[in-house]
């Protein structure tokens, strides 16, 4: 990127992710898993602001419990880009969350992209795309998809090799949080622990896709051992599924069940809403997107 004038601030709806697609294959000798996943981008966003003209550093997070600073992904998103691009030297984030925190929906992980996209936006010369992946791939493994501006994409290796795919068309999604989440890094000690666990080979997706063909290949290797431990998980799933929806999931390692429902009178939605209400838990209602939000310069 050539040198320009730095701007003092930006901002970024940091939107959510579903996994339609996840399927666990070999573990590395690092301990990682390498996967093959289908990425969905949701309209559920928590709202990340990057000033640069302050002074110090500071993280301020509303609406949900950061956990120390030192260990937010946001936080740590740009530490790394500052080191990496020598700028900037002061910055502050502020972060209005809304996506529910450990429920598989990648919410620190968008808030970490969306720090590197804000600063790239204002920066007077940005890392190039290799660091950028570098530091997304540290960070996290769903931080590369949510950095990019895919709204679909098929993940393979650790989830950041990235194929674009042409983006579905728009659906209402439920999504019901239970009042706990679950670690990717338990969820994933299960499987390999589990006498259940089983390597697939990665699936054949035609392109284009459409709804049928992904409610076809929809999947999650990492549901089994997770609702071995809460099956309380797998019977909202079957709600899920019986209030219509055309696929029902858990999201990543969850603990968040999603639905992805076809466009319904509003009779049929009325009946769902019901149903799904009468489950005492939280439910979110939001839509599937196909572009990828833009960064605005403050």
């Amino acid at each position: 990127m050539n040198p320009r004038t730095a701007r003092g601030s930006a901002r970024v709806e940091a939107q959510a992710k579903l996994n339609l697609l996840l399927r666990v294959r070999e573990r590395e000798p690092t301990g990682y898993h390498q996967i093959v996943t289908l990425f969905q981008r949701i309209a559920l966003a928590d709202t990340v602001t990057v000033r640069t003209t302050v002074n110090g550093r500071a993280l301020d997070v509303r609406g949900a419990d950061a956990g120390p600073v030192e260990k937010n992904l946001a936080w740590r998103a740009a530490l790394a880009f500052t080191a990496a691009a020598g700028w900037p030297g002061t910055f502050a984030i502020e972060i209005e969350k809304r996506i529910p925190v450990g429920g598989g929906l990648g919410g620190g992980s968008a808030d970490a992209a969306a720090v590197l996209r804000a600063l790239c936006a204002i920066a007077p010369e940005a890392p190039g795309q290799e660091t950028l992946n570098r530091i997304a791939l540290e960070l996290g493994a769903d931080v590369p998809y949510l950095l990019s501006e895919l709204p679909l994409a098929l993940g393979a290796g650790r989830g950041e090799r990235l194929t674009a795919l042409e983006p579905l068309a728009v659906r209402d999604v439920v999504l019901v949080v239970p009042p706990f989440g679950v670690s990717s890094t338990d969820a994933f000690g299960w499987l390999d622990a589990s006498a259940r666990a089983v390597v697939h080979a990665p699936p054949i997706l035609p392109s284009p896709l459409d709804w049928t063909i992904a409610a076809a290949h929809a999947a999650n290797d990492l549901e089994t051992v997770v609702f071995a431990h809460h099956p309380e998980l797998a019977a909202l799933r079957n709600q899920m599924e019986l209030s219509g929806a055309v696929i029902a999931r858990m999201s990543g390692s969850g603990s968040t069940i999603f639905g992805v429902y076809e466009a319904a009178s509003a009779d049929d939605a009325s009946r769902r809403q019901g149903r799904l209400a009468g489950l005492g838990l939280r439910v979110i209602e939001t839509v599937t997107v196909d572009r990828v939000a833009r960064v605005e310069q403050l």
